[in-house]
């Protein structure tokens, strides 16, 4: 470890890109957060050198927190370089990450540190609150359905096996914004992996659980998962696809999986080859290069298939118009 931690302090890492219109509020409903005594609050927000208003905004809502800073990237990098930057920049032993287009109630980090203090838990996660962009606070849905009520203790297998293909889309448990201990991260202020700008949160989850952190999901504490038509998250290509099935791969490295570990992160192999050739596919139509069409086949047998069906589906469009 090689800062000094305050294990009385909490920061809420915000890393922002072209979000001008939500960044406002995403600040202020950090730095209205409630603690238990004793307990001190950071809000870290870190431009990843937005082109539109975005810092400008930022900067002077910061500048009504004493609690609040702000950052400027030197350079676009990513979710990943972007929290990284906001850790070097703060003592807090806790943090929780927090998407610039959401809100949190202004009690949630309070409940979640209260329980990881009696659960002696490493990571406390609480079921998000779906949400559409124009009614934030009325709630569609919870992240997870059939989540028992609550405490529920969450192991590296139960945690891959629910991060993919999930029956109903945006229900996978690598979407969830934890209150996380930085003395579980082998490297406090830099616990991202760099080279990701997608699945960055399942890495990271995933590698602290095989680690052995101790993780529990609780009953939603107020994070509202705002949905936006365009959002960051579904914008994706072929490469970064790669990057998790090479994730995937050197988790399965490991000598100390259990059995059900490496079933479920086998399964997620999988998935995440046939994402690989899927998008590589549409990537190489969408630039016309056919040698990126024909490298989509090799990489997983379901391109084939998921081709197929695409003709299949435009022939039969055509036929009735």
């Amino acid at each position: 470890m090689t800062i000094a931690l305050d294990e009385n302090k909490v920061a809420i890492v915000i890393a922002v890109f072209n979000d001008e219109a939500n960044i406002e509020r995403a600040i202020r409903s950090a730095a209205a957060q409630t603690l238990p005594s004793g307990f001190s609050l950071e809000v870290v927000i870190v431009d990843d050198c937005s082109t539109d208003d975005t810092a400008r905004v930022a900067r002077a809502v910061c500048a009504e927190f004493d609690c609040a800073s702000f950052i400027q990237a030197p350079q676009n990098g990513g979710p990943s370089k972007a929290r990284n930057i906001a850790l070097g920049h703060t003592d807090a032993e806790w943090y929780l990450p927090l998407d610039s287009d959401d809100i949190m109630d202004p009690e949630r980090v309070s409940k979640l540190i209260q329980i990881a203090k009696d659960q002696g838990a490493d990571i406390v996660a609480d079921n998000l609150l779906i949400t559409q962009a124009d009614t934030p606070l009325e709630v569609d849905r919870v992240l997870w359905l059939e989540k028992p009520e609550g405490i529920v203790p969450i192991g590296a297998a139960y945690f891959v096996e629910h991060s993919y293909d999930m029956p109903r889309e945006r229900s996978e448990l690598g979407f969830l914004k934890p209150l996380i201990s930085r003395k579980r991260l082998e490297i406090p202020e830099a616990p991202y992996q760099p080279e990701l700008r997608f699945a960055e949160d399942y890495e990271l989850y995933t590698r602290l659980l095989l680690d052995g952190a101790s993780a529990v999901l609780v009953d939603p504490c107020g994070y509202y998962f705002i949905q936006r038509p365009h959002s960051s998250s579904r914008s994706q290509a072929g490469d970064e696809h790669k990057k998790v099935a090479m994730i995937d791969q050197t988790f399965l490295s490991r000598k100390d999986l259990s059995k059900s570990e490496r079933k479920a992160i086998s399964g997620h192999l999988a998935y995440s080859r046939k994402e690989w050739g899927i998008w590589t596919l549409l990537d190489g139509a969408r630039e016309r290069d056919l040698g990126k069409i024909v490298s989509s086949f090799f990489i997983s047998r379901a391109t084939l298939g998921f081709a197929v069906r695409t003709i299949a589906n435009k022939l039969n469009s055509s036929r009735t118009r």
